[in-house]
């Protein structure tokens, strides 16, 4: 709706609070500079985790800049840290009582699409739906459109950008930052802005109260825990210095060995701790060395070929590879350095991965083992025991169980060579904690787990594909039981329309014979809605029963390496693989039964050798002739 020039001159706000939200790069802090006529953000800096406010005086208003942190367009939602995610709501608290206007800055001169629109999504979700009435595009580089209006381009541009000017209520405006001197853009947006708000009956965004405090109160809780971590890891340090001195020399020779998901950062690590390239950063598939001299000391670093982080993908012989590393040190080695990037989330499956593959060491790898947090950068002005208690468990524990043994590189300061001096010293720690020891396990054990542990994969997939084939013949009966139900209760409606018929001669009077059929269709349907409520429990059931019988009945097989190794499990040590062969041979004569609940059982008997080979194995405590 269009007003007149009246009414906007009459709503014209005399303090304007913005805040520019966006992705890395798109131009939000050259957008801010260019509203408020002046330098005021730094552009080009390297990343902060917290939010900027600027505030200036433009054509007799007082505006309220806020420059919010950048989001990467390739994080889903459960890949932000929370860190990041809590701050980011945070942003509406910087300029109180509440922004009146979002400006959602993304660069003409880049396409936006459907990559770019996921991010974005993510983070408005953050905020709830009423954030977009309050939403604006900005869009920056307007030189890149030449002879073209923003209109042809968001028309040419694709269904994603058309998506966010329509989420935006068609509320868009253009910047030529290279242009700071013309005034009038600057004036149009905040008459814009103005008709956003009047359309808004004045009214400008703020974030619950309740969700403000909770904020608040996890980030004060999560700043009380990082404290505690910070001051116990400098105690471990403190306790460690006096060994560290009464020794004669610092270690002369460093091996280390260098272990992690794919792409986070671990033949980038391996090259800074040499000071020179000498691994292709780029996805390798088999171990390599490098060696130099750093610091006055002979530094041999080994590279392994990184997991998936969905495990299900890695194969035997990626896993046998990443272990080889460990050969290639015959005399052990100094430190493992699991590396973990600090730009992303470490999820459940992340957790699963690592757990996984460290399992495959032995079970004294933790002692050996330092957390390397790579990106540094991301870290901004934030410290890395606050990233540490702002992640959930998962992150706690991982460094928990390298006992609290950490350190963050910042890769894009190579030349920064205290960074590495630091980690070497904390590695010269560890390794006089370990009385000297280096990480020298029996490699003949660690090949024979990987080995084991697809045989045991194996198992459970065979296992699972018995509980479908049989879920699924299950469900083909049902579905059969209810067409023989339908077929029967259309022979009844039959059979009662026929005895309508006849009742139609011998009625009294037409009303009466209504109010009959009436009830007998009443009485039909409400037979037909029991039978279909009576099936929808069944299936729900069946559908319940079969995710329960893949999560449960089929065991994970995987061993604790605080407690055992599976070497020393109860499969028999001398030839596990053997053992394996027989369950998988005992599998496929499995019989797969029903209960009196006519739920699916596995049943087995005492001669089958089920409890003798992997009863404890599995911690599946039930009967010897039925397993429900």
């Amino acid at each position: 709706m269009e007003n007149s020039p009246g009414m906007k001159e009459s709503c014209a706000l005399s303090e304007v609070r913005i805040i520019l939200i966006g992705g890395r790069w798109s131009g939000k802090s050259s957008s801010g500079n260019t509203i408020l006529r002046r330098e005021r953000f730094e552009c080009g800096r390297t990343r902060t985790a917290q939010s900027e406010l600027r505030h200036e005086e433009v054509e007799g208003r007082e505006l309220t800049v806020v420059d919010a942190p950048g989001w990467s367009s390739s994080l889903s939602l459960t890949e932000i840290p929370e860190g990041d995610k809590q701050a980011f709501k945070l942003n509406v608290s910087k300029c109180p009582p509440g922004p009146h206007a979002f400006l959602l800055v993304t660069a003409l001169d880049s396409a936006f699409s459907m990559e770019e629109r996921r991010p974005l999504e993510h983070h408005m979700k953050l905020l709830g739906e009423r954030v977009w009435r309050h939403t604006m595009v900005l869009f920056t580089c307007g030189d890149y459109l030449g002879k073209k209006t923003i209109e042809q381009h968001i028309e040419n541009e694709g269904e994603a950008l058309k998506w966010l000017v329509n989420k935006c209520g068609n509320r868009y405006h253009v910047f030529n930052n290279k242009d700071k001197g013309d005034s009038s853009q600057v004036m149009l947006l905040l008459e814009k802005i103005d008709e956003m708000v009047w359309h808004n009956n004045g009214g400008y965004y703020c974030l619950d109260e309740r969700i403000f405090h909770i904020i608040q109160e996890k980030q004060r809780e999560a700043a009380e825990r990082a404290d505690k971590r910070r001051k116990r890891a400098e105690e471990q340090r403190q306790q460690m210095k006096p060994i560290i001195l009464g020794s004669r020399n610092k270690l002369q020779e460093l091996k280390l060995l260098i272990l992690g998901q794919k792409t986070v950062g671990k033949s980038a690590t391996g090259n800074i701790l040499l000071r020179k390239e000498i691994f292709a950063t780029c996805a390798n598939e088999r171990c390599q060395e490098g060696k130099g001299e750093v610091d006055g000391r002979q530094v041999t670093v080994i590279d392994t070929p990184g997991w998936w982080k969905n495990s299900s993908q890695c194969t035997e012989d990626m896993d046998q590879e990443i272990v080889r590393g460990l050969s290639l040190c015959p005399s052990g080695a100094h430190a493992v350095l699991l590396v973990v990037p600090l730009d992303v989330r470490f999820t459940d499956s992340q957790w699963r991965a690592v757990e996984e593959h460290m399992s495959l060491f032995d079970a004294t790898v933790w002692k050996h083992t330092l957390v390397v947090f790579t990106y540094g950068d991301m870290l901004a002005d934030k410290s890395i025991e606050e990233h540490i208690e702002n992640e959930r468990y998962p992150l706690q524990w991982l460094v928990d169980k390298c006992e609290n043994k950490y350190h963050v590189l910042n890769n894009t300061k190579k030349k920064d060579t205290s960074q590495i001096t630091e980690l070497f010293e904390k590695i010269e720690e560890m390794v006089a904690e370990n009385s000297g020891r280096l990480f020298c396990p029996d490699m003949s054990d660690i090949h024979r787990r990987v080995e084991e542990k697809f045989r045991r994969r194996e198992i459970k997939q065979v296992l699972k594909q018995r509980l479908e084939q049989e879920y699924r013949r299950r469900e083909l009966e049902l579905l059969t039981g209810f067409k023989q139900t339908l077929i029967s209760l259309q022979t009844e409606m039959k059979q009662k329309s026929l005895m309508g018929d006849k009742t139609k001669i011998k009625a009294i009077s037409i009303g009466q014979r209504k109010k009959d059929e009436k009830e007998k269709e009443e009485k039909i349907a409400t037979k037909i809605s029991q039978e279909i409520e009576k099936l929808d429990k069944e299936i729900l059931k069946s559908t319940t029963f079969l995710r329960n019988s893949i999560d449960f009945l089929i065991p994970t097989m995987s061993e604790d390496p605080q407690t055992t190794s599976v070497a020393g499990s109860s499969l028999d040590s001398q030839n596990p693989s053997s053992n394996l062969d027989k369950v998988l041979g005992w599998l496929s004569t499995l019989q797969i039964g029903r209960n009196v609940e006519n739920q699916l059982t596995l049943s087995f008997s005492e001669t089958s050798g089920y409890r003798s080979l992997l009863a404890d194995h599995f911690a599946l405590n039930r009967d010897d002739d039925e397993l429900e």
